[in-house]
C-alpha cells in the first residue's frame, strides 16, 4: 500500500461492513504525513484483533484519534480502547469523591488555598527577642 491513498483504501473496503481497512483509512486521513509501513501493518493487526473480539468501530475511533494525536505505539491501542470504554466521567470540582489527602469533600469547597498564619507575631528570629 505504499502508493495508495486513504481514499483508495476506503473504496476497497466493503461499504456494508466496518473493517480494519476502513478504520485505517480514517486514521490515515487525520495524518499530515503517511506513517511508516511497519507502523501501519502493526496498527492494522491491532485494529483487526479488536474488531474480531467484538468491539464496535465507535469504540475504536476515539482510541485511534488519541493514538494519532499523541504519536503512540500501535501496541497501546487496546489500552486506549479500554480507557475510552471504562474511564469514569469527569465531575465538577466539589461534587466528586473526597480528596486524595483524606481531608474529605469540603477541601474542594474552599475557593483557594489559604496558608496557616500564626495569630501572634514572633518577637524576633526564632521567636525570641534578641
Amino acid at each position: 500500500m505504499p502508493g495508495s491513498s486513504p481514499a483508495n483504501v476506503l473504496e476497497s473496503a466493503d461499504a456494508g461492513e466496518w473493517s480494519a481497512k476502513r478504520l485505517m483509512a480514517e486514521y490515515l486521513r487525520g495524518c499530515s504525513r503517511r506513517p511508516p509501513r511497519n507502523f501501519l501493518g502493526h496498527l492494522g493487526r491491532e485494529i483487526r484483533q479488536l474488531l474480531d473480539e467484538g468491539f464496535e468501530p465507535d469504540a475504536l475511533r476515539p482510541a485511534l484519534e488519541r493514538l494519532r494525536t499523541k504519536g503512540l505505539h500501535p501496541s497501546v491501542l487496546p489500552s486506549l480502547v479500554n480507557e475510552a470504554l471504562n474511564a469514569l466521567p469527569t465531575t465538577p470540582v466539589g461534587s466528586g469523591p473526597s480528596s486524595a489527602s483524606g481531608a474529605g469533600p469540603w477541601v474542594a469547597a474552599s475557593p483557594a488555598y489559604t496558608p496557616y498564619l500564626n495569630p501572634t507575631e514572633p518577637t524576633g528570629t526564632f521567636g525570641v527577642a534578641l
